[in-house]
Parts: C-alpha cells; sequence; structure tokens
C-alpha cells in the first residue's frame, strides 16, 4: 500500500549505478530502508533533497515485514544543511544519526523520539556555541525514553541521597557514594563532581530549547559525556559499535 509519513534521513548509500538506498526514521514507522530505483540516471530534482539532516514528507510503498520499501516521492519540510557549517555541529548531527541507525531495528515507531531527534538536528543547525550541551541532552533522554533511566540523586548501595561527588562503577553501572567506595571492593571508573550531578538534574527538567541558556562548564560536559556513554553502552544494544563516538569525545575532551 503507498503510505506518507514524515522522516529524517540518517544515511545514503548507492546501490547499482542508478539507485540511491535511504536509511530513515519517521514519526510513523520508527526506522526504515526506502529504496529510490533510477533517481542517479537522470537529473532528478529529488536528488538534491535526499541528503541526510533533512526533515522531509515521504510517499512510498510499504510492505510489512519487508526490510526495504519503494520510494514513490519527497518533499523536503525543513533543511539542516546548515550542521555542515560548523564543524562541531556537524559531528554531533552526524552522531546522532549513527547512533539512531545503529540501535534501532525496523519498524520501532517512536514518536517521541522521533521529535527528540528533529529539535536536536534544528538547534544543532543554529549553529550555537553551547551545541555539545544539545548532544549531552539528546544522549540523557534518548536512554530514558528507551527505559534505561540513569540514577543520579542517591547512591545505588545505600540510597543515601548525594552531599558530595559520586564515582561511576563499571562493576553495577551506576554511581556510588565516597562513603560506600571506601567499605567495597570495586572497579572505580571515574568521579562526577556534585556540581555535575546538579547538571544531570537540570537536563531531566528542562526543555531542549532551553537548556541552551543554562550555564555548563567544561568539567561538567565531559563528566557527563562520560557517564552517559558509559552507562548507554552498558545498556543498549549496539551503543558501543557506534565509531563516531570515538571522534565526538576529542570534543568534549577539547582536544580538537
Amino acid at each position: 500500500m503507498i503510505v506518507s509519513s514524515k522522516g529524517i534521513i540518517l544515511k545514503i548509500f548507492p546501490y547499482s549505478n542508478t539507485s540511491i538506498i535511504c536509511n530513515v526514521f519517521t514519526n510513523q514507522f520508527g526506522k526504515i530502508t526506502l529504496i529510490s530505483k533510477g533517481i542517479r540516471k537522470a537529473k532528478n530534482p529529488m536528488l538534491s533533497i535526499l541528503q541526510p539532516f533533512h526533515l522531509l514528507e515521504f510517499t512510498f510503498y510499504y510492505h510489512k515485514n519487508r526490510s526495504m520499501h519503494i520510494l514513490k516521492e519527497a518533499d523536503i519540510i525543513f533543511n539542516y544543511s546548515h550542521i555542515r557549517n560548523n564543524f562541531n555541529s556537524i559531528l554531533l548531527g552526524s552522531a546522532i544519526s549513527n547512533i539512531i541507525n545503529k540501535i534501532f531495528e525496523e519498524d520501532y515507531p517512536n514518536d517521541i523520539i522521533f521529535r527528540l531527534i528533529y529539535k536536536s538536528l534544528q538547534l544543532l543547525s543554529n549553529n550555537l556555541r553551547d551545541n555539545k550541551v544539545i548532544f549531552i541532552f539528546f544522549l540523557y533522554h534518548l536512554s530514558k525514553q528507551l527505559g534505561f533511566m540513569p540514577s543520579y540523586k542517591s547512591c545505588n548501595i545505600c540510597n543515601q541521597t548525594f552531599q558530595n561527588d559520586a564515582i561511576f562503577s563499571s562493576n553495577n553501572n551506576t554511581l556510588i557514594c565516597e562513603n560506600c567506595i571506601m567499605n567495597n571492593s570495586m572497579d572505580l571508573d571515574f568521579v562526577i563532581k556534585f556540581s555535575t550531578l546538579e547538571k544531570i538534574d537540570l537536563i531531566n527538567k528542562t526543555n531542549i530549547k532551553k537548556i541552551c541558556d543554562a550555564r555548563f562548564n567544561d568539567e561538567n560536559l565531559s563528566e557527563l559525556f562520560n557517564f552517559l556513554i558509559a552507562f548507554m553502552n552498558s545498556n543498549i544494544n549496539n551503543m558501543h559499535k557506534v565509531k563516531s563516538i570515538k571522534e565526538v569525545s576529542k570534543l568534549y575532551y577539547n582536544e580538537y
């Protein structure tokens, strides 16, 4: 049957000499794979809009339980190509696309995650100075929507509310207070300052557009990145296979 759905292009690659394949995350069907037949053979205007970071209205022949669907037409809704004008933004935007493409199976609809993706890309396209905060917001709320809510208010062992710095332990994949660390033998990965724990609460409660107005220092950002990536690698299938995370980490460690 012929259906229409809004979607964000995650990845495109050539198929044969004349066609292209698009991995797309849609609001109605989740992640799907579309093939546009013959689009590279002639000067097809649709080729210019089938690009990563674009929000489009797709019309396609949908067949449930098939791994690929035939694209009929596409109309652009919003062009996020300004992301390409900023090095940090394109790196973070690509990481968002890669994460979604890697961790989601086909036909897993989630409109909340769809809106999280396009709002994150929309803010990145504005080339904001604080684009690293947007990516942190994306990671946290993606994990939350998938049902893996990281605990950040209290110690996983004694349940006491954090009053000081916390330590992330890979043994139980959570945060431990300093007192319990002294009384237990476990692997300690890194420290998260109390000021950073307060930022997690802010991210949890604040709208994505307003989070850019909050102040995060470099230490907050690097600690949040370490914590969320370590947590997600342990809980979310295929997260550890997202190769672009290694390059993104250089932004948070100020290696660029």
